[in-house]
This record gives structure tokens, C-alpha cells and sequence, in this order.
């Protein structure tokens, strides 16, 4: 069961999805109505999950479950990760990109794991940059700590 996902409550689960590259914006329509129909549809063991999903940045594609209605199950969970196994093979993104995002204005660089440290040394990443956090899991600690400076993020020690 879909609902909008400012509605969502802050003990709500979630599940971050960041492409490897910027969306088009077929491509963010295309997401929307895959997800708009997944997500009404979406349960666990029979019983609906009241869910919702939103597309931040133009590349990261965060998906929403209040388990107080009920709670995601394995199959469940396999079922959305299904949706972009599917999404990513029909327009050739990866969702499951796990490079340093770096917030530069509105847009999202990407910096790969193996680089993080010679690049803080270049002063290409500075200590007050927004990075994403990426292993968010509650909807309270994605709308409050999910952007985050470098220095108080797991990439902390390079500074």
C-alpha cells in the first residue's frame, strides 16, 4: 500500500539504493511508475506493507516501509530488490553502487572506496564536505543524519 512518503513515519525502515550515475529523466519516470506500482502491490506472508520510496539528488533512490502495519520479510525485501535487479537491467544503471557519494551542490560525485584516502590527502575531499551516509536504516536517521560532514562520517580517520 503506497503512501506518500513525507507521511512515512520516523520509525520507518528504509532501503538506499545509489546509482552509479545521474538520471535522465525518462529514467526517474520509468523508476517512479515501476516503484509507484511495487509498492502498492508490496507485501510480506500475505498481509500489505504500507511503503513509499523517493529519488534524491537525481541518483539515489530511497525506499520506505512502516513496519508498525507490518514488517518486511525476506521475501518481501527479495521482491524489491527484484525491482532494481530489473530497473537495472532495462536502462544499464547499478543501483547498488557502494562508492563515497559526495554532495557538490545539487549533484552527487562519486569517488571509489579505494580512492577516498589519497584523495582527502589532494584535499579533494575536505572535512566539512556533505558525504551520504550509506547505511542508513530509519527514516528518522535519513532525514537528520543521512547527509553528513566527512569528519563525522566513517571516513573520519583520513582527516
Amino acid at each position: 500500500m503506497y503512501i506518500p512518503f513525507e507521511q512515512m513515519p520516523d520509525h520507518a525502515r528504509v532501503w538506499i539504493y545509489q546509482a552509479n550515475r545521474p538520471l535522465s529523466s525518462s529514467e526517474s519516470d520509468r523508476i517512479r511508475q515501476t516503484l509507484e506500482q511495487g509498492t502498492k502491490g508490496w507485501e510480506a506472508h500475505g498481509a500489505p506493507l504500507q511503503a513509499s520510496f523517493e529519488i534524491r539528488f537525481n541518483q539515489v533512490v530511497v525506499v520506505a516501509v512502516n513496519e508498525s502495519v507490518n514488517q518486511a520479510s525476506g521475501c518481501s525485501i527479495d521482491a524489491s530488490t527484484r525491482w532494481f535487479k530489473e530497473l537495472a537491467a532495462e536502462l544499464h544503471i547499478d543501483f547498488f553502487n557502494r562508492d563515497l557519494a559526495v554532495l557538490r551542490g545539487e549533484t552527487l560525485e562519486l569517488i571509489p572506496i579505494g580512492q577516498i584516502k589519497s584523495q582527502v590527502q589532494a584535499g579533494s575531499i575536505g572535512p566539512t564536505d556533505t558525504i551520504l551516509r550509506p547505511l542508513t536504516e530509519q527514516i528518522t536517521a535519513y532525514r537528520n543524519d543521512w547527509l553528513c560532514p566527512a569528519n563525522e562520517s566513517y571516513i573520519s580517520r583520513h582527516f
